[in-house]
């Protein structure tokens, strides 16, 4: 299992990787931002990504009474997935994201939860900040337009945002190498 000091670089790595095309490139970030959403390419990459971890998370869950059903998912996770990829296809790409944000943030609260230091609270808050993203991303999408619309309209703002992003994963790296 992964130690909190580790999941603490991993997640400051994949926040400084995530924001550094925004500091570095505003204006090619807010095209590739006001285009993701739509991106069909992006939206069945991401998906796949979150039925299979969703697929995982079910077989690993004790269900009790169904539980002599769960062969049935590694069949029915992939015509699930050619259902959402034929009737769910508008907007795919950040509702996928959502999910995958909803379910990133399981195990960072699992681990989280078994260390006693009292900046645990800075993982719990990000998970739960995850958490309401993700519900938001999936039930309407179309609000990550309107955000990118209000944040990243210009190349200075975009540029602040992601240096925001980029602090928040330096914060991060050093709570995995100087706390946990």
């Amino acid at each position: 299992m992964i130690t909190l000091s580790e999941l603490c670089l991993l997640v400051g790595g994949l926040y400084i990787a995530l924001h550094l095309p925004l500091v570095a490139g505003p204006s090619l970030s807010r095209r590739l931002l006001a285009a993701f959403p739509r991106n069909s390419i992006a939206g069945a990459i991401l998906a796949a990504v979150a039925l299979a971890w969703s697929a995982w998370n079910v077989n690993d869950m004790p269900l009790g009474l169904i539980d002599n059903f769960k062969a049935w998912l590694w069949v029915l996770a992939p015509v699930m997935y050619g259902l959402v990829l034929v009737f769910m296809n508008e907007l795919l790409a950040i509702r996928a994201l959502g999910g995958i944000l909803m379910l990133a943030a399981c195990p960072v609260l699992e681990i989280q939860r078994l260390n006693e230091s009292c900046w645990t609270w800075v993982l719990a808050s990000l998970a739960y900040l995850w958490v309401v993203a993700g519900m938001v991303l999936i039930l309407s999408p179309y609000r990550f337009r309107h955000a990118m619309e209000r944040y990243c309209s210009t190349d200075r703002s975009c540029r602040l945002m992601g240096a925001g992003g980029i602090m928040m994963g330096v914060f991060l790296i050093g709570l995995g190498l100087k706390v946990f």
